[in-house]
C-alpha cells in the first residue's frame, strides 16, 4: 500500500479524498488485526474507539464529544477577518480566505488536540507554565496554545514562517503587545533577512519553555538548538514526535542524556497523512521534557 501511495499514476487518476479513504481503511484493518489482543490499556482504549468511531489521527477517548457544527464563527467588520471566541472571550483570528466551514473544522481540531486526554496536549498538571515562564512557540500557526496561556506567563515569542498568519496573529494578540512578540523568521544557526540564530535568540531572551510543532521539521529545529538545550540548567520542552516514526525514541534518548526528565502525553496518534506510515502505526504525540 505504501508503494501505491507514492505511485504517480495512482495519485494522478484517483482523487485525493478517495485515496485518503482507501488508505485509512487499509490502516484501520491493519491496526485492528494487530492490536486487538493487546493487554496495553492505552491501546485497548484506542482499539475500542476505532471500532466505535472509525480511524482518526486522534482516536483515543477524550473528555467529551466535539462537534464542529457547534463552533460559532464571527466576522470582524473593522479587520475584515473571521474569528472564533476562545477561552474567556479572547478572539482567535484565521486566514482571510478561509470559509466558515473550514474554520469550524480547524478550530474543532484545535479543541480536540488540547483535550486533557489528547496525545497532542502540550501541558499537564505537573508540566505547566507560570508567571516566570518565557515561551518560544515554534510553529505557532494560529497560536491557540499561546493565546490560552498568555495571561499566565511572562512573555511569549511566536515563530511562524508562513506569512499568511501574520495579520491573523497581530489581530489575535493586539491586546498583548507588551507580552507577545511575533517573529516571522525561520529557526537557523545564523541571522539573515529570513532566518534567526536560534541559540543566540533563546539565550538573549531568557526563554525557559520551548514548544515545537513544525510539521515534520522538528529535526531541523532540534539540531539548531541542541547545544543550547544541552547546556542550559533550567528548561521545559514540549516537542511533537508524531510526524516521524523515529522521533520519540530518538529525542527521548537525547534529552535524557542531557539531564532532562522525559515523559510523554497520553495515548497514541495515527498520523495517516504520512503516506509511508507502517508498523507499528502508533506514535507518541509529544515529549514533555524538563530540567
Amino acid at each position: 500500500m505504501n508503494k501505491l501511495n507514492s505511485n504517480p499514476l495512482y495519485r494522478f487518476f484517483v482523487p485525493k479524498s478517495l485515496r485518503t479513504r482507501i488508505w485509512k481503511n487499509y490502516l484501520q484493518k491493519k491496526i485492528l488485526s494487530h492490536y486487538e489482543s493487546s493487554k496495553d490499556e492505552e491501546i485497548q482504549d484506542l482499539i475500542k474507539n476505532i471500532r466505535k468511531n472509525g480511524l482518526k489521527i486522534i482516536s483515543n477517548k477524550l473528555t467529551r464529544d466535539y462537534n464542529q457544527e457547534e463552533i460559532n464563527v464571527s466576522y470582524d467588520e473593522k479587520r475584515k477577518m473571521k474569528f472564533v471566541k476562545f477561552n474567556n472571550n479572547k478572539k482567535i483570528y484565521f486566514k482571510k480566505n478561509w470559509s466558515k466551514s473550514r474554520i469550524q473544522k480547524a478550530f474543532n481540531q484545535l479543541l480536540i488536540e488540547q483535550d486533557k486526554n489528547s496525545p497532542h496536549r502540550y501541558l499537564s498538571s505537573d508540566f505547566d507554565v507560570d508567571e516566570e515562564t518565557v515561551v518560544a512557540d515554534i510553529g505557532c500557526a494560529e497560536a491557540n496554545f499561546s493565546l490560552d496561556i498568555v495571561d499566565r506567563v511572562k512573555h511569549i515569542y511566536l515563530f511562524e514562517t508562513n506569512n499568511v498568519w501574520d495579520k491573523p496573529l497581530k489581530s489575535t494578540f493586539e491586546k498583548y503587545k507588551n507580552k507577545v512578540t511575533i517573529v516571522n523568521k525561520k529557526f537557523s544557526n545564523k541571522d539573515s533577512s529570513n532566518t534567526i540564530n536560534g541559540i543566540k535568540f533563546l539565550n538573549d531572551k531568557g526563554v525557559n519553555f520551548i514548544k515545537i510543532d513544525v510539521d515534520g521539521y522538528e529535526d531541523e529545529v532540534m539540531t539548531n538548538i541542541e547545544e543550547m538545550i544541552k547546556k542550559t540548567k533550567k528548561m521545559k520542552i514540549a516537542l511533537c514526535t508524531y510526524h516521524a516514526q523515529a522521533d520519540y525514541n530518538k529525542y527521548s534518548k537525547m534529552l535524557k542524556s542531557y539531564g532532562y526528565e522525559v515523559t510523554h502525553s497520553k495515548g497514541y496518534m495515527i498520523f495517516y497523512w504520512d503516506k509511508n506510515l507502517k508498523f507499528p502505526y502508533l506514535r507518541r504525540g509529544l515529549i514533555r521534557a524538563k530540567k
